[in-house]
């Protein structure tokens, strides 16, 4: 019986591995993005401080967009709609936004969904590249949808 050496087996698997990765992250690249994370929200004094990171991976950039959104209680009933203006989005560029809801107490802001984009601009835009392309995370408790 003859013994075989593991290594070339381990060494052919973590080059396919590496391929496998490799090619993945160059697929994630290649596809354009708008990726917008709500990445706080902070008490200021009666108003609730939501804090957006926005980064514009479409290729193309944004010259306006503002955002529909309707903004859910903690027992998932709607509490109200609000008009998130962005503003401009340059391409490969990372962007904070802060939008200040007024007699708001941020503890009882349950989910925000991104019902649709008001004004999305930009060279040669159909209009619907801002939903098109829309990339949605949390990094707060508070979540978001679109």
């Amino acid at each position: 019986m003859a013994i075989v050496s593991p290594k070339p087996v381990i060494l052919s698997l973590v080059l396919g591995l590496s391929v496998a990765a490799t090619a993945a992250s160059a697929q994630d690249q290649s596809q354009p993005s708008l990726s917008i994370d709500l990445n706080a929200l902070e008490q200021v004094d009666q108003a609730c401080r939501l804090v957006f990171v926005a980064s514009n991976k479409t290729g193309t950039p944004i010259e306006e967009m503002a955002l529909e959104t309707v903004l859910f209680d903690t027992e998932g009933t709607v509490d109200r709609f609000a008009l998130f203006d962005f503003k401009d989005l340059p391409v490969g560029k990372t962007r904070v936004r802060q939008f200040d809801l007024p007699e708001t107490q941020c503890g009882t802001i349950g989910r925000i969904l991104i019902n649709g984009a008001a004004t999305c601009k930009g060279l040669s835009f159909k209009g619907t590249e801002c939903i098109d392309h829309l990339d949605l995370k949390s990094s707060s408790k508070t979540e978001i949808v679109g």
